[in-house]
């Protein structure tokens, strides 16, 4: 019996010399592999298959022998043929299990092009992908580590597999897991992060300097910072709102929520949807969608601006571009001494404003198309539709709009060449003036009132009723 272990515990290469051969087995580390070399002399016999039998025994070679190659090999040994590591035996390695990890599920909201979904048209701007996700999104699962399969050499020793390892990464911020299922699902809405370390889902993308070619284009869907400038061509959209403490150039920005910057000259081409409050030191040049009010500190100069809520310019002026504003319109200065026509339309919605134009140049369309028109059919589908049209038309201009505040407040100077419109009265002022009041419609004689100077937060309708009343009781006295 010790005889057999010591056999057993040899080297793995082994050379074995007789009259008429030299025989090689090798055995590498592991033994899961037994290769056979064998040389042949001129004088002796040479080795049978049964010693070769023999010999594989003694060296505890058991498992999965390759008969085929064993029978082939005695054949051609007993030839005389050389003969170089041929495979005899071949055991079954362990595959070790796989390590535990995190199957996600979240794709990019704009893929970076490769060479697989590239086009013709590539944006230079786009730099890196947002794995934006919204609250109750499933993220991915958890794969739980692998046990593995044992394995088995060419002893017959039973070799046992090692474990999958757990993983490293840690489940972080706003992040739920569904024990039973290990079913990840976002807590909040935001953007998914993950390192090497941690996985987490971020409510905030701050940007520590400028918004460039190091950064790119951003969409995300939590609250971006910015803590630079946001250069041109490089376009941000923030579901739940912006900070940019810096200038924004010719871009696109878009956000749900709140926006707050320095200033921004968008040259013509840049554009802002702001779905909360927006608030600026200035803006040039821009086109603007505000379903709040626009808070700006200094000018606003050349804009399109439509705006649910008010605009108000704290120390400076409107001038140029056109202002629409259900909310109404407040500025030290309007339009600008060289005369600059500058639009002004306070206590409407621009949506309904957008939506009367649309109807108007299809009901224009029809009265010149009904002059050319002959059969009886044909008119009387035609006289059916215009009476639609002039029936939505009469419903959108009695719409309530309990918001609506048709005024305009003028702090300090009113300029020439800037056209307001109040109400049912549109008005171009000629004359450039000096002044300090609030701007109403009169309803009564037509066109407006220029009365005391007050807060936006006091109602056109409000003031006009107050007048009014004042008007009647000093009517009544005489």
């Amino acid at each position: 019996m010790s005889t057999k272990v010591a056999q057993i515990r040899q080297p793995t290469g082994n050379e074995i010399k007789k009259v008429g051969y030299s025989i090689y087995l090798r055995i590498p580390e592991g033994r899961f592999e037994c290769y056979c070399s064998y040389v042949p002399t001129e004088n002796g016999t040479m080795i049978t298959k049964a010693e070769l039998c023999v010999l594989l025994d003694q060296y505890n070679v058991k498992f999965d022998i390759d008969h085929e190659a064993l029978d082939d090999f005695a054949v051609k040994a007993a030839a005389g043929i050389k003969l170089v590591d041929i495979l005899l035996a071949s055991g079954i390695r362990p595959v070790n299990g796989t390590d535990e990890y995190l199957d996600i599920i979240v794709q990019p909201s704009t893929p970076i092009p490769t060479a697989e979904n590239h086009t013709s048209i590539v944006d230079m701007y786009l730099v890196q992908t947002f794995l934006n996700i919204s609250a109750g999104e499933e993220i991915g699962r958890i794969v739980s580590a692998g046990e593995g399969v044992p394995g088995r050499n060419i002893t017959g020793e039973l070799i046992p597999a090692l474990h999958g390892k757990p993983m490293k990464t840690k489940i972080g911020r706003n992040i739920r897991v569904e024990r039973d299922t290990n079913v990840l699902f976002a807590a909040s809405t935001g953007r998914l992060c993950q390192s090497a370390v941690e996985i987490s889902v971020e409510e905030e993308f701050v940007v520590k300097r400028n918004v460039d070619f190091r950064v790119g284009t951003i969409d995300f869907r939590g609250v971006v910072n910015v803590k630079g400038d946001v250069h041109d061509n490089f376009n941000i959209t923030a579901k739940k709102g912006l900070k940019v403490a810096g200038n924004i150039g010719a871009c696109s920005i878009n956000s749900d929520g709140d926006i707050t910057f320095c200033g921004m000259d968008g040259a013509g081409k840049g554009s802002i949807y702001c779905g909360g409050t927006l608030r600026a030191n200035f803006i040039h040049d821009t086109d603007i969608e505000c379903k709040g009010d626009m808070i700006v500190g200094v000018e606003l100069h050349n804009c399109n601006i439509r705006a649910l809520g008010k605009i108000i310019v704290e120390k400076g002026a409107i001038i140029g571009g056109t202002c629409i504003a259900m909310g109404g319109i407040e500025a030290r200065k309007l339009g600008s001494v060289y005369l600059v026509k500058t639009v002004l339309h306070a206590g409407d919605d621009y949506n309904d404003l957008t939506e009367l134009d649309s109807l108007q140049a299809r009901l224009t369309e029809l009265d010149f198309e009904a002059k050319f028109v002959l059969p009886l059919l044909i008119a009387m589908e035609m006289r059916k539709e215009i009476a639609g049209i002039k029936g939505k038309i009469i419903a959108l201009k009695k719409k309530d709009k309990p918001t609506a505040n048709p005024k305009i407040n003028v702090k300090g100077a009113l300029y020439g060449n800037v056209h307001m419109t109040l109400g049912k009265a549109t008005e171009e002022i000629k004359e450039s003036r000096e002044m300090a009041k609030s701007i109403i419609e009169n309803t009564v004689e037509g066109g407006f009132r220029y009365l005391d100077l007050n807060s936006l937060f006091a109602k056109a309708w409000d003031m006009e009723t107050a007048v009014i009343r004042d008007l009647d009781r000093d009517a009544s006295s005489l």
